[in-house]
């Protein structure tokens, strides 16, 4: 009797390993399209700036710089405290 227990609970584990991996794998395709989405939209979005790759470079580079002063003013508001 305890075995059929035992035999029953094993393959109740064994069930919910498969729908655990079949999940696994169901949530890796899913961040996998949710990647390609983000990219596809990316695209989309650069191309329709109709600017040259210099352009572009020229842009990223002063998004940056203009990024890198608030980033070290809040490191140095944190100091102060």
């Amino acid at each position: 009797m305890r075995n059929l227990k035992i035999d029953r609970l094993r393959g109740e584990l064994e069930r919910a390993r498969e729908k655990a991996a079949e999940w696994q794998a169901r949530a890796r395709d899913l961040e996998k399209q949710v990647t390609e989405r983000e990219n596809l939209e990316i695209l989309r979005q650069v191309r329709a700036v109709a600017a040259s790759p210099e352009e572009l470079r020229g842009l990223l580079a002063a998004l940056r710089a203009a990024k890198k002063p608030s980033a070290e003013m809040g490191q140095k508001e944190g100091e102060d405290q």
